[in-house]
């Protein structure tokens, strides 16, 4: 999934990979994340950084960096983009 911050477009992938560096480095609880929109944008950072490796794109930011690209009025896009990626809103299959 792509999406635009400040001008510039990164791509989210949400694995382990972003899972596990959320929880280690910033020590994310993905089952709280709504209720703290630092988290949220730093776990979209994670979600970033994962989506370069795999693209095999560089990755040059750092956290605060990062969260420096977000706004306000970025944060509904960016819970949008999250719950998509969490699988969110799926219909079950019966």
């Amino acid at each position: 999934m792509l999406i635009e911050l400040s001008g510039k477009e990164f791509r989210l992938r949400c694995d382990m990979r972003a899972l596990a560096n959320a929880k280690r480095e910033a020590n994310i609880d993905i089952s709280n994340l709504g209720d703290d929109v630092v988290e949220v944008g730093s776990f979209v950072y994670f979600m970033a950084q994962s989506g370069a490796k795999h693209a095999g794109v560089e990755f040059k930011y750092e956290l605060d960096d990062f969260l420096g690209l977000i706004e306000v009025q970025d944060l509904e896009t960016l819970g949008a983009s999250i719950t998509k990626l969490m699988g969110g809103g799926a219909e079950k299959k019966r």
